[in-house]
């Protein structure tokens, strides 16, 4: 599976949600909880292990569950300056990540980095540029702590083609028109790169 992002900063948490609901069908709420695995002399090199829950009262009742991914990641950016992620992801559910954390760190690996983000979906359906089929967009208003508020606006798809990753591209940046965040405020560095930087870590 392939994964085409954009994100972008948020200055205005509340108007912002107020357009989601305006174009978008909310889903719900979820709190997730990543720790990343690795070893500090393969740079780059990482396992994810997230814990993701429901939040208290949510409208879904999301019951918990442990994700596992494996991503080869790119930014790339267009000629209008305009960067979105391009992932080749591979990922699957686990009852309990305890024999895998267990052999991570029997083999080497340690925790790298851990993230918590708090994160309100909405999706919503566009055709595909031709009309021969429908594209399902998540959407998801984030709070990753310490760094803010992000939207970050999603595309899954298997095995696009170039062409196709630019069209999805001119996909997430017309839907980032329309929520009304200016395109400068498209974030080209990964959640982890800021995170180093703000607890003044050196890259791994």
């Amino acid at each position: 599976m392939t994964e085409i992002e954009l994100k972008a900063h948020v200055d205005d948490r509340k108007a912002l949600t107020e357009t989601l609901d305006k174009i978008a069908s909310y889903q719900g709420c979820l709190v997730r909880d990543d720790c990343y695995w690795g070893m500090k002399a393969k740079k780059g090199k990482k396992l994810r292990i997230r814990r993701e829950s429901g939040w208290p009262n949510d409208s879904r009742k999301t019951e918990p569950r442990t994700i596992v991914t494996y991503k080869h990641k790119e930014v790339r950016t267009d000629s209008n300056g305009c960067s979105i992620e391009v992932n080749d992801e591979k990922e699957g559910s686990i009852s309990s990540a305890v024999p895998l954390e267990f052999f991570l760190r029997e083999n080497g690996f340690e925790v790298l980095q851990k993230k918590h983000k708090e994160v309100m979906e909405w999706t919503m359906t566009l055709d595909d540029g031709d009309g021969s089929k429908k594209i399902s967009v998540n959407l998801e208003l984030c709070t990753v702590p310490p760094l803010g508020d992000f939207l970050e606006i999603e595309i899954l798809a298997d095995d696009p083609d170039e062409n196709l990753i630019s069209i999805y591209q001119s996909k997430l940046e017309e839907i980032l028109d329309m929520t009304g965040i200016p395109r400068e405020k498209i974030e080209r560095r990964y959640y982890n790169d800021m995170l180093r930087e703000v607890r003044g870590e050196n890259p791994n």
